[in-house]
């Protein structure tokens, strides 16, 4: 097994988590045989590491470029777009602007259907769980006025801002490929090791958006932005017949809420890191601490913990998630993360 560091990263901030869980779901859906996550280095400042067999900062490079390439060349449900008022937006986000008519939402059913069929016949196995996890705009959730809640069934890790007609697919996703399509050889690996740092979408400004919610602003290398939203593929989302779809990794509602992941000693595949994420125990073990309405209960989280550390995890991350902006148009971001350990009340 060779090994690729993330050495730049840090486990106080969500994106770097984000990164790590992308980048082994990318690995892995190139081929590679074996590939593992593991934290390492000091324990002050653990940092992931991957593993696989053949891995290699050229391997790395190639798989991430050959990933991003295939969604600038149709078909590519990246590139697939819909029209609502008079504007094209990204088919397969899921936060997009209110369907006006029920012609307008059964037209985008039917088209974002095709786009789920075509990747069922393909195999296209991380894309659909990705888009699984994103969620989709709702249509059995609605207001006191009848007006429907589309962002009800949208991930709560899906934090693209929605000013000026902007959505998670054709803003970012879509620009992120573009760029790493058509990177030199090499700098997407330099960029996810952190020895190079270039952010073509966001101009390197210090205000850069590239983050997308899971860091606070600033530049940030496209290759790890790019990873970090394809990381949200290994948090389920769990639709609700009412009101908000549940999404791994997440407590709380409206302004009170946090996301939460592990530390682990050891090496754990991409499957395993899975079903820790969506683990009732890893929900309840991240409560610790709470009082009130988010408190754990005392038994339950006991349980919780004996299970967790049976499986190697050391503690968990929490991640308190703040809004900016206006109310109309708020940016919600992961704040700095707050560790938790296990055997904490």
């Amino acid at each position: 097994m060779s090994e690729f560091v993330l050495a730049r990263a840090d486990v106080k901030v969500l994106l770097w988590h984000m990164t790590a869980y992308g980048l082994s779901a990318i690995l892995e859906d190139a081929g590679l045989c074996g590939v593992s996550l593991a934290w390492g280095g000091a324990p002050a400042q653990p940092v992931p590491i991957l593993s696989a067999d053949g891995l290699s900062a050229d391997a790395v490079d190639d798989a991430v470029r050959t990933h991003a390439t295939r969604y600038v060349t149709e078909p590519s449900w990246v590139l697939a777009d819909v029209e609502l008022r008079g504007s094209a937006r990204g088919l397969m986000s899921p936060r997009l602007t209110p369907f006006d008519t029920p012609k307008i939402w059964r037209d985008v059913q039917d088209a974002r259907h095709g786009q789920l069929d075509r990747l069922t016949e393909t195999r296209s196995w991380l894309d659909l769980r990705m888009l699984a996890a994103l969620g989709e705009p709702s249509y059995w959730s609605r207001s006191r006025q009848d007006v429907a809640l589309q962002d009800d069934g949208a991930s709560r890790l899906e934090m693209q801002p929605r000013n000026q007609g902007s959505e998670l697919v054709g803003s970012r996703l879509r620009k992120l490929a573009h760029v790493l399509a058509a990177r030199t050889t090499g700098t997407i690996a330099t960029g996810l090791a952190g020895s190079t740092c270039v952010d073509e979408i966001g101009g390197g400004k210090p205000d850069s958006r590239t983050p997308t919610g899971l860091a606070s602003p600033g530049p940030t290398d496209n290759a790890v932005a790019w990873c970090a939203l394809w990381g949200i593929s290994q948090f389920p989302l769990a639709q609700q017949s009412r009101g908000t779809a549940r999404t791994t990794g997440h407590i709380g509602r409206s302004r009170s809420e946090w996301f939460y992941v592990p530390v682990w000693h050891g090496s754990w595949r991409p499957a395993r890191l899975r079903s820790v994420l969506v683990s009732r125990q890893l929900g309840d073990a991240a409560k610790a601490g709470f009082s009130g309405r988010w408190a754990a209960d005392e038994t339950a989280l006991s349980k919780a913990q004996a299970w967790l550390q049976a499986r190697g995890v050391e503690g968990v991350v929490r991640f308190p998630i703040e809004r900016f902006g206006s109310d109309s148009a708020p940016e919600r971001r992961a704040m700095l993360g707050q560790p938790v350990r296990l055997g904490m009340s």
